[in-house]
């Protein structure tokens, strides 16, 4: 397995261009988005049933990291919070209740007045729409009827919450005044606690912001296990589950690309794939005795094959190393090349050796080699745009029946969602965010003292964490299913829909990793003394056609489909074959 070396001399990109943005911008989403933090401890870090997903353009164990470490930082808030209010409730109950009392008052009350400020000009429109006997909408009026009804029930909220603080106080044993003080502390030390939360987490990011790897110095176990899972050369993918034709029955029953059915896990939406895969007949080449007669394709057949497969694949490998150059300035960022060995959930023998340790690349080449076995290699070439925009090509080079077959496909992650690169905007790390950050906790106190329920949650994630330190994978179990269940990346990607500004790069990439491979192919050919008059036609209406399947919508340009069809060239483009004009 080979990979290309990290660019040395050049200084790092700051900010959003940086190579490891990705991983940044997902650090900064487990601190920010609490559902997304859940789904890394729940169904990554404490799976250790199943395999993680291939990381593409990212680091999973940093993100793993990092979200435990929002999550203690906010449990220590929850903490604490259950302290100051139970104490409160063991000492002066009266005082605790009065407290909750104002806190519930604040987040009505701001409920009243979001609901306030869409009823007064919905209402107005009503009231203009009557008398000047205009046509209304339905949804405004159910809109209207909506917030109406909020701002009624918030606003006998607050009424109920004032009733009851003061109730709480005339019941107390202490004066009114007292218990109205001891409540006051209550709500600074709450405050206090939710201050210090929200100045931690800014100054966790802040750190993170700056620090050069965000990888911890020691791994823990199942953090080892996660780091060499996720690069991995096998891969253990889910076959699709047969489609109930009456579930869907005007549906058509085919697509161009199915990204549901791709085997490619982690590495996005499968955006092209060439079926059938293209063949090469070995043959040897044409030569002066067959200009003058026709020698039949048996006599020009290699008894056997001219190279082994193992060899083109090394050779493509060398070849292709050079898009990834460390001292060239123009080469592809985030250039990776490495070897890939799918198999299918059900294939996976009981406790398989691969689990264990990592195969060598003798193992590697003989399962290249060998075409009928359950793995399937893919030799893997990807770059990237910061780890935000990957595109990967994979090539499966296989010799059988007197020929050379060549399956490609491109599989493509779009960009983090945009909400996660909030540390790259214009002032949003330094002192002056850990102040906002702060200010933002206490606006929101009613809410961060109330989200003290997920205490409850708890007790099952830490018994969780405890138990995925052993790695189940390597323990055998009746029907045994290890493929990875999630890819957080893919995940966190931004929809299809939103990415259309991104086509270009995606296409870019994947046509120069293309036509890289097929000339490389060409040569180690015509090296080995292969006919490639066939090749050389199909290799050029592979690279002139264009098909990219982005979101449910296929780009094709130039191309011709179906029976005796043919492509007429668009006089609005530029005849590429033709060269200038002589007269």
């Amino acid at each position: 397995m080979g990979r290309s070396r990290a660019r040395r001399g050049t200084p790092e990109h700051a900010g959003a261009l940086r190579q490891d943005a990705a991983t940044r911008h997902l650090c900064t989403g487990v601190h920010l988005d609490p559902a997304f933090r859940t789904t890394v401890l729940r169904q990554v870090h404490n799976d250790s049933r199943h395999l993680v997903a291939p990381s593409y353009g990212f680091d999973l164990v940093a993100v793993v990291q990092h979200a435990w470490r929002a999550w203690w930082m906010e449990t220590a808030q929850h903490l604490g919070v259950l302290a100051v209010f139970g104490v409160g409730f063991a000492v002066i109950p009266a005082a605790a209740v009065a407290a909750l009392c104002v806190l519930a008052f604040w987040e009505l009350a701001r409920l009243a007045g979001r609901s306030a400020l869409v009823v007064l000009p919905l209402r107005a429109k009503e009231v203009a729409d009557h008398w000047l006997r205009r046509t209304r909408w339905r949804s405004e009026s159910d809109e209207l009827r909506h917030h109406a009804r909020l701002l009624r029930l918030s606003g006998t909220g607050c009424a109920l919450s004032v009733v009851a603080a003061l109730l709480a106080a005339g019941l107390a044993q202490d004066p009114p005044a007292g218990t109205a003080r001891t409540a006051a502390v209550l709500l600074l030390l709450a405050a206090a606690v939710v201050a210090g939360k929200g100045a931690a987490r800014q100054l966790s990011l802040n750190h993170m912001h700056g620090a050069d790897s965000l990888r911890p110095r020691r791994l823990s176990r199942r953090q080892q296990a996660i780091s060499d899972q996720q690069s991995h050369p096998y891969v253990v993918y889910r076959r699709p589950v047969p489609k109930d034709p009456e579930a869907e029955p005007d549906r058509l029953g085919w697509d161009l690309v199915d990204e549901g059915q791709s085997p490619f896990v982690g590495s996005g939406t499968l955006v092209h794939r060439w079926l059938p895969p293209l063949t090469i007949q070995l043959l040897e080449p044409v030569s002066i005795v067959d200009a003058m007669e026709h020698r039949p394709m048996e006599a020009r057949e290699y008894v056997n094959a001219p190279f082994q497969t193992h060899e083109l694949v090394a050779y493509l490998k060398r070849a292709m190393a050079p898009m990834g150059d460390a001292d060239d300035p123009n080469a592809l960022r985030g250039f990776t090349v490495n070897d890939r060995l799918y198999i299918a959930e059900s294939d996976v023998p009981p406790a398989a050796a691969w689990l264990r340790t990592t195969p060598g690349q003798p193992a590697i080449d003989r399962i290249i080699d060998a075409p009928y076995l359950a793995e399937h290699h893919f030799l893997e070439i990807g770059a990237s745009v910061a780890g935000e925009i990957v595109t990967t090509v994979f090539l499966r080079v296989t010799v059988k029946g007197k020929a050379l077959s060549l399956d490609f496909a491109t599989c493509a992650l779009t960009r983090t969602p945009a909400e996660y690169h909030v540390l790259n905007f214009y002032r949003e790390s330094g002192a002056g965010a850990v102040l906002r950050s702060t200010l933002r906790a206490l606006l929101a106190l009613p809410t961060q003292v109330t989200a003290a329920w997920h205490l409850a949650q708890a007790p099952a994630l830490i018994i969780g964490a405890l138990r995925a330190r052993r790695n189940r994978v390597l323990k055998p179990h009746r029907r045994t299913a290890v493929a990875a269940r999630i890819s957080v990346r893919e995940e966190k990607s931004t929809p299809w829909k939103d990415t259309r500004l991104d086509d270009v790069t995606i296409h870019d990439h994947m046509k120069l990793i293309e036509q890289r491979l097929l000339k490389a192919v060409q040569d180690f050919l015509e090296e080995r003394k292969v006919d490639t008059s066939a090749f050389k036609k199909r290799a050029d209406s592979i690279v002139n056609t264009g098909v990219l399947n982005m979101g449910g919508k296929v780009d094709m340009s130039q191309s011709a489909i179906g029976p005796q069809a043919h492509v007429r060239a668009d006089s609005r483009e530029p005849d590429q074959h033709s060269g200038p004009s002589t007269a």
